[in-house]
């Protein structure tokens, strides 16, 4: 969907760059992301599959990112890191992708 935004935005002559949000998930937790998916699309699924094969939230979020980057995105934004070391997370986040 994000590749297909961005083609069209190219074909519509857009020139302001697109922001693109990606949210820190920092569980499986099933009912959590139930939660959430009333508020905002969660893929579910892949998450489940993704952290029951033992990656963690950090490997999720900078894939997701790299995966974001290879289509073509260029701006992000992060939500749901953790208070208490934000800074600490976004900097290992970095260094992963």
């Amino acid at each position: 969907p994000v590749a297909r935004f961005l083609d069209a935005g190219v074909r519509a002559g857009l020139t302001l760059p697109g922001l693109f949000g990606v949210f820190y998930y920092r569980s499986a937790n099933a009912k959590t992301l139930q939660t959430l998916s009333q508020f905002l699309p969660v893929p579910i699924e892949g998450l489940m599959r993704e952290f029951s094969g033992g990656a963690t939230p950090l490997e999720v979020c900078a894939r997701t990112i790299r995966t974001l980057k290879q289509v073509g995105a260029r701006h992000f934004y992060l939500s749901n890191l953790p208070l208490s070391n934000a800074d600490a997370t976004l900097e290992a986040i970095v260094a992963a992708i």
